[in-house]
């Protein structure tokens, strides 16, 4: 079920770092102290970030990267934890696909926690992206740092 929201890209970076912290610092499970989050928070100071909204309400945001000529990544994307499975994030992909393409782009991309350390909140993370057209391409066990794999999925969108 889809509630009523808004996408939007959002041009103010001060805001970005603090509506960034809001919502990480709300999903735990996920993104963890801010010790582990914290990067995000300069990392949407110098990447496309769109939120969505509904009756005045930040639900989520996502910050995209162009990765090369071909490749735009979903560098984060985060909804609160009681606005999840409401179409949000099927929302944000599209709006990233054709933010691809814009660019001229052939793939998205997606890094997220890989299935080699069990995590059940990741593991729907995952589901989710399958949902939406990702495929798992390799897992990179110490991409972030020892103990914290990453999966590697992408898109065909052009």
């Amino acid at each position: 079920m889809s509630e009523n929201f808004q996408l939007s890209e959002l041009p103010c970076k001060a805001e970005c770092t603090e509506l960034c912290d809001a919502i990480l610092s709300d999903l735990p499970d996920w993104f963890g102290p801010y010790d582990v989050y914290k990067d995000y928070l300069e990392d949407v100071k110098t990447r496309p970030v769109f939120i969505a909204q509904a009756g005045g309400e930040t639900l989520g945001l996502m910050a995209l990267t162009q990765t090369s000529r071909a490749s735009v990544d979903i560098h984060l994307l985060a909804i609160r934890a009681e606005h999840h499975g409401k179409g949000i994030g099927r929302a944000f992909v599209e709006l990233a696909k054709r933010y691809a393409t814009d660019c001229g782009a052939m793939y998205l991309t997606v890094k997220t926690l890989g299935p080699s350390r069990e995590n059940a909140a990741y593991a729907e993370t995952r589901k989710f992206y399958a949902s939406v057209g990702f495929e798992p391409l390799e897992e990179f066990i110490d991409f972030w740092g020892k103990d914290v794999p990453m999966l590697l999925q992408c898109q065909r969108i052009a």
